[in-house]
């Protein structure tokens, strides 16, 4: 009985390990987003830097992720509410430039099993 159940302890995390496998991620192209746009299927982006509208006198700068307005802070490292860039999206988000944030660089890589 003691046998059985250490071999069957024993499947079931090679089972686990098997299912949970190490992807890695190939570089594809670099991308400046200027319009709303959807990380694609097998693939993942890495937002490196919102790139900002010099524009005179202090205004919010925005991005858009999923919908969702996020505060933008341009300076001497550029943070998303807190999070710090670089920002990995997984594929079926959306990222769209705001307000004083007219293209946003980004890096692209695909995912390979």
């Amino acid at each position: 009985m003691r046998t059985l159940l250490l071999f069957s302890f024993v499947v079931s995390l090679f089972s686990l390990a098997k299912t949970s496998q190490a992807q890695t991620l190939q570089f594809s192209q670099v991308l400046l987003v200027s319009t709303t746009q959807t990380v694609p299927a097998n693939k993942v982006w890495k937002v490196e830097s919102p790139l900002p509208s010099w524009g005179g006198g202090a205004t919010t700068n925005t991005i858009t992720i999923d919908g969702n307005l996020v505060v933008v802070t341009i300076g001497g490292s550029s943070s998303i509410s807190g999070i710090s860039f670089p920002l990995w999206l997984p594929s079926g988000t959306t990222l769209a430039p705001g307000s004083n944030i007219p293209r946003i660089s980004v890096i692209e890589f695909t995912v390979v099993p």
